[in-house]
C-alpha cells in the first residue's frame, strides 16, 4: 500500500483509487471529493493508503480533462443517513467503530460548513421513516452548525457530532419498536429508556472509543446539569452533553408523531428557552439564533397569497428567503418564484403545516443544485 501525502489529495477535486486506511478498511470510494481543509487535514492526519496497483495505473495513464466537481448537499444527506443506519444498526458487530464515526462526523460538517440551510432544511423535509436512526442524524448536524457558531476548536465539534450519532446506540431496537407501539411502556422497557446513557457509555468503552468527552457527553445526555454563564466556551464532555441534551428534546418535538403533528421549530425551541433559563439558556440561545423564527424547510403563506418554502435564512430573523411554490389561488409555479420576505408585498404572514403542502419537491432543483 501507498500512503498518500498532500500532493495527491486535491480540494473540490475527485479521487483517483479507492483510499482505505491502516487497517486496510474502506474509508473513502473513487470519485469521492474531498471538500474542505478540516476534513482534509484530518483524513492525512489519520493515514490514507491506496493500492501499489491502483496507484501506478492513476500514474501511468494518461491525463484526461477534469470535469467540475459538484457539491449536492441532499446526495450527501442520503449517503450519510444510509452509513448511520448501517453503523448503528449493526454496531454490535462493527469493527473500527470509532474509525467508522469519525469518518462520518467529517462528512456531517463538511455538509454544515457548505451549505448549513440546506443541512437545516433536510431535517424537516428528508424521509424520516426510520426515525431512530434519523433523530440521531438530526442532532448530530445541529451539533455540528451550533458548535460552530459558538466558535468551538475542531477536536471539540467533532466529539460533539461523534457523541450525537452514538448517543441512543443502547436503545436503538426498542425506538425503533416504540414508534408502532401505542401502549404506554413497559417496565422493561422503562428501565431500558432509563438505563441507555449508561450502558451506551459502557458499550463505547469497550469498543475502544477513545475520546472521553464523546464518552462522558453520551453518559450525561439526559442529565439536567447547571451550566455557569460563559462555560459554553470551553466544551468539556459535560458542555457538550448539554447541547445534546437540548438537542434531542428540539428533534424530538419537530418530528411529527402518530399521535401529534409536529411543532413548529421556533415553537419548539420557546418552550425549551422557558425550561432553560436557569440551566444551558446560552445553548438555547444559539440555537434560536440558528434557526431563526423560519427555519430553513419551513412552509409559509406571504402576504400576496403565495405559499412558499424557507430556503435561506435572512438578514433578521423574520426575513427569510422563500421560493414561491404556488399562486394566492393555488396554481402551482413550474419553476418556484424567488422572494425575499423583507419586501412588504412578500412578508411571511403565517406558517403552514407540512401535511398540508401537496407540492412535489425537488429539492437540488430548488437549491440550485
Amino acid at each position: 500500500m501507498n500512503r498518500l501525502n498532500a500532493n495527491h489529495l486535491k480540494l473540490g477535486r475527485p479521487l483517483l483509487w479507492d483510499v482505505f486506511d491502516a487497517q486496510n478498511n474502506l474509508l473513502l470510494s473513487k470519485g469521492y471529493v474531498v471538500q474542505n481543509q478540516h476534513q482534509l487535514e484530518g483524513l492525512l492526519e489519520r493515514g490514507l493508503f491506496v493500492s501499489e496497483e491502483d496507484f501506478a495505473a492513476v500514474a501511468a495513464a494518461p491525463p484526461v480533462q477534469e470535469e467540475s466537481p459538484v457539491f449536492n448537499p441532499f446526495w450527501l444527506w442520503d449517503d450519510l443517513f444510509s452509513k448511520v443506519v448501517y453503523f448503528l444498526k449493526y454496531a454490535n458487530n462493527e469493527e473500527m467503530l470509532e474509525d467508522k464515526l469519525t469518518g462520518t462526523s467529517f462528512l456531517v460538517t463538511t455538509l454544515t460548513d457548505n451549505d448549513p440551510d440546506a443541512a437545516l432544511a433536510s431535517i424537516l423535509l428528508k424521509d424520516a421513516t426510520r426515525y431512530a436512526y434519523a433523530h440521531s442524524l438530526h442532532v448530530a448536524v445541529l451539533a455540528s452548525v451550533i458548535s460552530g457558531r459558538l466558535g468551538w476548536p475542531e477536536a471539540a465539534r467533532r466529539d460533539a457530532v461523534r457523541a450525537a450519532l452514538s448517543m441512543n446506540v443502547a436503545m436503538i431496537e426498542l425506538q425503533m419498536a416504540l414508534l408502532q407501539q401505542k401502549e404506554p411502556l413497559t417496565e422493561d422497557q422503562r428501565r431500558e429508556v432509563d438505563t441507555h446513557c449508561e450502558r451506551g457509555y459502557l458499550f463505547l468503552r469497550k469498543k475502544g472509543i477513545s475520546s472521553q468527552n464523546w464518552l462522558e457527553a453520551v453518559r450525561q445526555h439526559h442529565q439536567h446539569l447547571i451550566l455557569v454563564p460563559g462555560e459554553v466556551k470551553t466544551p468539556s464532555g459535560l458542555v457538550i452533553s448539554q447541547l445534546l441534551r437540548v438537542l434531542d428534546v428540539f428533534c424530538a418535538k419537530i418530528s411529527p408523531r402518530a399521535y401529534r403533528r409536529a411543532i413548529q421549530p421556533p415553537v419548539a425551541a420557546r418552550e425549551i428557552y422557558v425550561a432553560e433559563r436557569e440551566g444551558c439558556a446560552e445553548l438555547v440561545d444559539a440555537l434560536i439564533k440558528e434557526i431563526g423564527l423560519y427555519m430553513p424547510g419551513t412552509f409559509v403563506k406571504l402576504d400576496n397569497g403565495e405559499t412558499a418554502l424557507v430556503v435561506k435564512r435572512g438578514e433578521t430573523v423574520s426575513t427569510p428567503k422563500v421560493i414561491s411554490l404556488s399562486r394566492g389561488d393555488g396554481m402551482p409555479y413550474m419553476d418556484g418564484m424567488k422572494r425575499d420576505t423583507a419586501r412588504s408585498e412578500f412578508a411571511v404572514k403565517t406558517v403552514v403545516p407540512r401535511d398540508k403542502i401537496m407540492h412535489m419537491l425537488n429539492l437540488s432543483k430548488i437549491w440550485g443544485y
